[in-house]
Order: structure tokens, then sequence, then C-alpha cells
């Protein structure tokens, strides 16, 4: 199989054997758009098991057969994503554009959208890249947007029973970051990252920002273009890390579907079910 100069699989799929792409409405499907990649997953609707994944570092992961031919739900992230998370006493009506102008010093093209995070008590505005969307939705016109910072809080506060957790997700140029403790959010935001020590720096930088020391953290890495130089960077200052999704291996091989890169595919079935 072909890979990329980073070290990355460029396409492949996996599936269980009891998977069925023909079987009706049994299936929930995940998808992930962002540059350089093209994913899906297929979670089982009854039980959320993920049966089925492919991916590609081109438009392609969609065309193929393997793809469920009639999911029961489906749902879609797009990156980069442009998103601000508002406590619900803080946003009036109208005043979301403002809101994200602040945040990020502008507005792209795309539909404005919102989406309450209970957990927060605050409300997720965001735009999704219009293109991406757009090819999304033209395929699949009842797929439901899901927002990246919404996934990755709810993410983190399901891995924080242990003490203080630091969540990652590296995407291109980009690096979202989430942490909470305690059942708490203490901290989610984006960061520009076009380089490894962008990377580090931003982490510790995050870390540090919310009074917390690398030697007393869990940190759970993903991303879809995390790389090996980069995880064994974290490593160095981060002794308690891991990866933050766990492997599909039926048979013991080595993880062929580099399980690390997908965790906005992977999470996408607990916030939408």
């Amino acid at each position: 199989m072909a890979t990329t100069t980073n070290g990355t699989r460029e396409k492949g799929v996996w599936c269980s054997a009891h998977y069925d792409a023909g079987r009706e409405r049994a299936w929930h499907l995940s998808i992930l758009v962002g540059p350089e990649v093209q994913a899906w997953v297929a979670h089982a609707m009854e039980s959320g098991e993920p049966v089925a994944l492919g991916w590609s570092n081109d438009s392609s992961a969609l065309d193929v057969a393997e793809l469920p031919a009639h999911p029961g739900t489906v749902s879609f992230v797009t990156l980069p994503e442009w998103s601000a998370l508002v406590p619900e006493g803080a946003l009036e009506p109208g005043s979301e554009a403002r809101h994200l102008s602040l945040v990020h010093g502008g507005l792209p093209t795309g539909a404005l959208r919102d989406e309450l995070v209970a957990s927060l008590g605050a409300t997720c505005i965001y735009v999704h890249d219009d293109e991406a969307e757009r090819n999304v939705l033209d395929r699949f016109p009842n797929a439901r947007p899901v927002p990246m910072q919404g996934l990755m809080v709810r993410a983190v506060l399901a891995r924080c029973n242990e003490g203080p957790t630091v969540l990652l997700h590296r995407s291109h140029q980009s690096l979202e970051v989430a942490i909470a403790s305690g059942g708490r959010v203490l901290l989610s935001n984006t960061f520009p990252a076009r380089t490894s020590q962008d990377l580090l720096y931003f982490t510790l930088l995050a870390v540090e920002g919310s009074g917390l020391k690398p030697t007393e953290v869990q940190l759970h890495h993903s991303g879809t273009h995390l790389t090996s130089h980069e995880r064994d960077l974290l490593h160095r200052y981060f002794t308690n890390e891991r990866t933050a999704v766990r492997t599909l291996n039926e048979q013991g091989a080595n993880d062929p579907m580099e399980m690390h890169r997908w965790l906005a595919l992977m999470e996408q079935f607990a916030c939408v079910s």
C-alpha cells in the first residue's frame, strides 16, 4: 500500500467480518473532510460499534463499494473549522457572527451554525468550509454537521476520570486542544501549528495556562496529520501520554488503519446518538 511523505497510508478500507454495506438503515455513517484527507466510518446503529472504515488522502474515500449504501443516519465534520464557545447568557439573537469575528478576526464564507454544548452551559458557534460541506450535503442531504470544538469538549470529558487530561487533535496547520479535570473543562481552543515546534509550544502553553504541569496530566494525542516525530517530541515532555483512539485490531495486526488519525470520525456517533 502506498504511503505519503509523512508516512501515512494514502488510502485503504477495513471492514469487520459481520459488516454488510447493503443492509438498509443498520449503520450510522460518520464522515470527515479536510485538507489532504477524506474518511468515513460506519457504526452499528444499536451498539455504536465501529464496523467499517475507509480513508484516502484525496477525495475518493466515499467512492468505494464498502460505503454504507443506505445509512440510517449520517453526520460529518469538516476541517478547518471556525468556531467559538459562547456562554448561554452572553449570546444574544443575531450576535453569532460578531462573536466569531471577534475570535477569528473575520468570517469565512459558509453557513453559520450553532449547537448547544450542555456540559459547558455554552453554545458552539461555527462555520465549516463551504465547498467541503456542500460536497457532503449534495450526496447526503440529511447529514448532520458536527462542530469539531463540541466534539473535543465531549471527548475530553469522557477521558478525564483519572485526573487532569489533555486531548490533542493535530490537523493540517492547526491544533485543537481541550483540557479537563474533575468533570470540568478548563480550556478548549484551536491554535495555528505549521511545524512540530508550533505543536509542542502551543500544547505546553495551553497546559501551563490552565494552571497545570506536563508531569501531572494525561496527554491523549490524535489527528489526521500527527506524525511519529511529533509524538516523540510530545513524549519528551509528557511522560503519561497515549493515543486517544483505540485500535480495531481483530487479529493482532499493528494498526494498519492508523487509528490515531481518526478521533474526529470515531467520536461523532457519541455526539449525535
